[in-house]
């Protein structure tokens, strides 16, 4: 037992001469008279303990360091801190201890003497009750007083959730206060500048309303009210130092939001995503206030105020207003002098480097010269929009003045009225044109602007289309002049409105020749040129629209097909030229029978159809019958010669199976052909169960020997020369024609299968199959693609509706590499005009390649003249029905040289088809007509077989 007392008191004895060494181990600081600041932070020690630690257990402890870290500390944890004080004067000294970070949630702090008694306890914290004389602008201060030559030790417990970055140092009082003083009065500068800033613009936002004073307002309280509450001064005053960090957010997230709205209001077209951005990170701010803690607030938060900053410094200079450079200039240098300042004290927080607040000041007083460079950019900018304004009304003054002499000196008619048609001004021109000599003799006469119309009623239509849209573009209306004549005129009105009421605004001019020849036009684009009936495109359009009529209204439509049979035979044996009397006579007669009971059109050589809707279906048969007596009673006279005339008619009744125009036209077209099968002069009416029509239906096998020649390669690629008549031939120039083999291989004309392949849809299978068949034995001949000037290939207006056909033709350009320029398409005029969107798409899309386009059988329409403006064309080929005859018809001869000349007028190059001879290539080539192609040139031949155009003496 004595033995284990003696060891007890051996270690006794040993721990405390350790503790007491532990506790000699901290350097006194030396404080002598002249002592006014000391930084402590070099001269205490750190440790890390558990929350709960106590002094006395501390005191003990041996894993003091000399250096401190930033990390925050973990949960229930506590950082301490130590150092001596040894007065060494012979008087007595009021000092004070200040703690440099007013944010800090708990601090702990004990004084003891040179026998550990504690003199003094603090306990201090942004989440404490502020005690009397502990706290002090944005420092947490802690007296202590000594008397001579007295040596005190500190100890500090710091419990907080952010970095551990702070400064401690001891002040005189004395020159505490006097440090106190100045650093309140550059506050107070700082703080001034920034009220005085809210109050200025926020004064002229109410007097000038203008959005980028009131949000620059918004901005300065904002940061005012942050500097405050970074120094401080706000928890001083509020005693909610528990939610500094928290406040901080919101106010930095304000400031943001309220800069970003400066941004983009001062600046040129900033893009809504760079707004959202904007508004996004000053949400993110508010967002990470309740959710996190200190240090991770600080974190976050520094992250987004520099992402912020940065992105209102790219704005600035990307989207900087070219207008007002100089504004945008001191806008832009104020942000770099805020991010750059900004980015420098983050930095320096984050690393753990301790800044004294004379710097911290410093970095508020340059931030605080960047807000005023801003708040002169401000003013700047809205001096140059008030300018621009200035110089905007005087041009609006100047614009008023030139309008007032365009008006008065107008060409056009121009007036104004009020809505209830009281005519207000006219000029010159529009009293002129209706026919008065002056414009106070027509306000006068003119009592309402309905006197100026034919139809005094056509004002309320008009007006009706005027309110709907808002205004009145160049609407043909009938007017009447002052002394009872009428004419036409084009009308344009505009509603117009001003403070005070509302008025039209409208300008006329004469059309009345236009219109007299869009009349007649109009009539040439609907009716045959050869009979006055209507033609196939008017007649398929009326189809549709009875079509549609039938559906709605469930009413009845029959459609009449009818074929001439002895067309052929006078054609054959009297020349054209009575075939074209011989259809005008009969379409006369025709026309008669059918007038006020149906539609009567031609649709081809000796075909025509009548369309029979409503009430008079129930006489189609009738009808029928009559046109059929009238067609066996004509005789045609020609050079003594008499022909009696026959004719089949084929007549389908509309039903709810049938979709589309063509599919009617197809049953009608079916009747008449059974009609004619039957002995001609017949009338066969259309029925899905009838034998014979379900015979010759069966007989249409053309489809599937279509198929089977794309699937077998059964067709066969042609060729005809073209031959230039105006210049020297530098190459191989021809068109590439189609030939089908049948089973023996017997070569079938494009005549006989392409009309199935148009009415079955084939027709983009087969260009699809030319174009490729083609390229690929151009590909296989290259000498012969060098010397190829140009190959022409033709498109159905079917096809060019095919989505899978431009794919294809790209496709086999690049596959085979066929130069663009060697390739023109050939379009057919009718089916271009037919299917104008679809062509015009095609064209532009291959034209930009370097392909050219040729219209085929040009003329064949009186459409023409109208459409060929519209299709952006290289070639123009003349229709060889006016050709064939050109020496003996002069009419023919005629259309020719105008076709050539409307051609040439637009730069286009002119073929002409159907040249059987050489006369008539001589007379081609004087006319200016740039190439030939027929039979007087060379015939069609297997491409395989070509052969070099031989010259022509």
């Amino acid at each position: 037992m004595k033995l284990q007392r003696i060891i007890l008191l051996i270690c006794g004895l040993f721990w405390s001469t350790f503790s007491a060494a532990q506790s000699s181990d901290i350097r006194a600081i030396q404080i002598t008279a002249e002592t006014a600041y000391v930084n402590l932070i070099p001269h205490m020690q750190a440790l890390r303990s558990a929350e709960r630690d106590q002094l006395s257990q501390i005191q003990s402890l041996t894993q003091w360091q000399q250096k401190t870290d930033t990390m925050p500390l973990n949960k229930k944890r506590a950082l301490w801190l130590r150092f001596s004080l040894d007065h060494q004067d012979t008087q007595e000294g009021k000092f004070s201890i200040v703690i440099d970070n007013p944010s800090i949630n708990y601090i702990d702090a004990y004084v003891l003497d040179e026998k550990d008694r504690i003199l003094e306890s603090f306990l201090i914290g942004a989440k404490r009750q502020i005690e009397p004389g502990t706290y002090q602008h944005r420092n947490f201060v802690l007296p202590i007083d000594f008397y001579a030559d007295q040596q005190k030790q500190v100890y500090i417990r710091i419990r907080d959730d952010g970095p551990t970055v702070f400064s401690i140092s001891l002040w005189r009082d004395t020159s505490l206060i006097a440090h106190e003083q100045w650093h309140m009065a550059f506050i107070g500068v700082i703080g001034g500048a920034l009220a005085i800033l809210f109050c200025y613009f926020l004064v002229t936002y109410i007097m000038l309303r203008s959005p980028v004073r009131f949000w620059f307002a918004i901005a300065n309280s904002s940061l005012l009210l942050l500097f405050l509450n970074i120094q401080g001064i706000i928890s001083q005053l509020t005693g909610l130092g528990a939610y500094s960090a928290q406040l901080n957010s919101l106010l930095v997230a304000i400031t943001i939001f309220a800069a970003a709205k400066v941004c983009h209001t001062m600046l040129g077209k900033v893009p809504v995503y760079w707004r959202f951005m904007s508004y996004l990170i000053a949400l993110a701010l508010i967002i990470i206030a309740p959710i996190f803690n200190s240090y991770w607030q600080i974190v976050l938060g520094s992250a987004l105020i520099a992402a912020a900053v940065l992105l209102q410094l790219l704005l600035a200079i990307l989207y900087h207003n070219r207008d007002h450079s100089m504004p945008n200039r001191l806008y832009a240098l104020g942000w770099l002098i805020i991010s750059a300042t900004a980015m420098l004290d983050v930095s320096f927080y984050l690393s753990g480097s301790v800044i004294d607040a004379d710097y911290g000041l410093l970095m508020s007083f340059i931030i605080m010269f960047g807000v005023l460079l801003i708040a002169v950019a401000i003013e700047s900018h809205e001096q140059a929009i008030h300018r621009a304004l200035q110089v905007r009304q005087q041009s609006v003054i100047d614009n008023l003045h030139q309008f007032y002499d365009l008006f008065k000196n107008s060409a056009e008619g121009l007036y104004t009225s009020s809505l209830d048609g009281k005519l207000v001004t006219t000029n010159p021109a529009m009293c002129h044109l209706f026919g008065y000599e002056n414009e106070t003799q027509m306000l006068q006469e003119i009592q309402d602007t309905s006197q100026l119309y034919a139809n005094p009623s056509e004002r309320e239509d008009l007006l009706n289309e005027i309110y709907q849209h808002g205004m009145l573009l160049g609407k043909e209306v009938k007017g009447v002049r002052r002394d009872g004549s009428e004419f036409w005129f084009c009308l344009s009105v505009q509603l117009t409105r001003n403070e005070h009421e509302e008025y039209f605004f409208g300008s006329i001019f004469d059309v009345t020749e236009k219109k007299q020849s869009s009349i007649s036009l109009q009539y040439l684009a609907t009716h045959d040129s050869l009979t006055g009936v209507y033609n196939r495109r008017e007649f398929e359009q009326t189809l549709r629209e009875g079509i549609r009529r039938c559906r709605q209204i469930k009413q009845d439509l029959t459609l009449l097909y009818m074929d001439l049979d002895q067309f052929k035979v006078v054609n054959d044996t009297c020349g054209h030229k009575a075939g074209d009397a011989l259809i005008k006579q009969l379409s006369q007669l025709l026309n008669d029978v059918v007038i006020n009971k149906g539609l009567l059109a031609r649709l081809g050589g000796d075909e025509f159809g009548v369309i029979i809707e409503g009430e008079h279906t129930d006489s189609a048969f009738t009808l029928a019958n009559q046109l059929l007596t009238t067609v066996k009673e004509f005789r045609f006279i020609w050079d003594n010669r008499i022909f009696a005339m026959g004719i089949s008619i084929g007549m389908a009744k509309w039903h709810e199976d049938v979709e589309t125009p063509e599919q009617l036209m197809s049953m009608a077209d079916a009747a008449c052909y059974v009609a004619k099968e039957q002995g001609r002069n017949n009338i066969h009416i259309y029925s899905s169960e009838d034998q014979k029509m379900q015979r010759y239906e069966s007989e249409l096998q053309w489809v599937s020997q279509i198929n089977q020649a794309l699937e077998h390669d059964r067709f066969v690629l042609y060729y005809q020369h073209y031959y230039p008549l105006s210049q020297v031939a530098n190459g191989y120039h021809y068109e590439i024609l189609l030939r089908m083999l049948d089973a023996e291989d017997a070569v079938v004309p494009p005549a006989a299968f392409l009309p199935a392949a148009e009415r079955y849809g084939l027709t983009a299978e087969i260009d699809i199959w030319v174009i490729s068949n083609t390229f690929k034995w151009l590909s296989e001949n290259p000498e012969h693609l060098a010397q190829l000037q140009q190959c022409n290939i033709n498109l159905s207006g079917h096809s060019l509706a095919d989505n899978d056909l431009k794919r294809e033709v790209l496709l086999a350009f690049e596959t085979y590499s066929i130069p663009y320029e060697k390739i023109c398409f050939e379009i057919t005029e009718s089916m271009a005009i037919v299917k104008i969107d679809e062509t015009l798409r095609f064209i532009n899309t291959f034209k930009k390649l370097g392909c050219s386009f040729a219209l085929d059988d040009f003329g064949s329409g009186f459409s023409s003249y109208s459409y060929l403006k519209n299709l952006p064309v290289n070639c123009v080929k003349i229709d060889g029905s006016f050709v064939r005859d050109l020496l003996a018809d002069p009419i023919d001869m005629a259309m020719v040289c105008s076709m050539k000349d409307v051609a040439k007028a637009m730069s286009m190059t002119t073929v002409a088809e159907f040249v059987e001879s050489k006369e008539i290539m001589i007379e081609l080539g004087k006319m200016g007509v740039d190439f030939a192609q027929g039979y007087g040139v060379a015939k069609p031949a297997p491409l395989s077989e070509f052969v070099a155009c031989k010259t022509i003496n």
